[in-house]
């Protein structure tokens, strides 16, 4: 059962979610925003509404990249990265690579000599890891396949959260794509606090109000039969 609720909160449906920012949002209600405007853009999201999905996708990536991918044999090289949109399809910060030592021979393994490097810091060696198949294991395989599921959702959500943040949602998130360092603009914007809506969401929000009514009261005054 779905049912219209007061502005910035949840319906019951998981597909049917209200398309105003909703303020300090749990990461359940973040989810369910999530998947429910995975394809929604003319609307605003809270910053918590995009920040615990960002942590969500920026773990999971860790853990499949770098906890899976250094234990599974046939990695050559397990990397990690971290940009704006938590999605390493356009992640141009590189947080962590395991790679084999430069010269190796094909069945050399990760931990003979290897390192690991966070950032500028270097702890290897570590992991094991034997002869890859076509570059490519299948932790790699089906990362790629995650990253590709869930990245028009991804794109909408951080285009309402600039949207949220009265910023250009199309455009800085293009410019963050296209031109990686501008990521850090896109940042400091996805971080802004949630501002009022502008004139043009305005319009859209009274017109989404108006249908809401038209929907629940479509003729409220029937003429009387004479």
């Amino acid at each position: 059962m779905s049912g219209v609720t007061t502005a910035g909160s949840t319906r019951v449906s998981w597909f049917e979610v209200d398309r105003l920012p909703l303020p300090g949002a749990t990461p359940m209600q973040a989810v369910r925003r999530f998947v429910g405007n995975a394809y929604v853009v003319h609307a605003r999201a809270g910053r918590a509404e995009f920040w615990w999905i960002w942590l969500f996708q920026t773990v999971l990536g860790l853990v499949v990249n770098v906890g899976v991918g250094s234990l599974v044999r046939g990695a050559s090289v397990v990397s990690w990265s971290v940009g704006a949109y938590g999605s390493s399809l356009f992640a141009p910060w590189p947080v962590v690579v395991l790679g084999r030592p430069a010269g190796a021979g094909p069945g050399a393994s990760l931990s003979q000599g290897a390192s690991l490097e966070v950032g500028q810091f270097s702890i290897g060696p570590f992991g094991p890891a034997g002869p890859a198949w076509g570059g490519m294991t299948w932790v790699a395989l089906v990362w790629g396949l995650w990253c590709l599921m869930t990245f028009v959702p991804m794109a909408t959500l951080t285009i309402r959260r600039l949207h949220g943040a009265r910023a250009w949602g199309w455009g800085w998130f293009w410019l963050g794509a296209l031109i990686p360092f501008l990521q850090i603009v896109v940042v400091f914007l996805l971080a802004r606090e949630t501002q009022p809506p502008s004139a043009r969401f305005l319009e859209r929000e009274r017109e989404r109000e108006r249908d809401r009514d038209r929907d629940r009261d479509p003729d409220p005054d029937p003429p009387r039969a004479s």
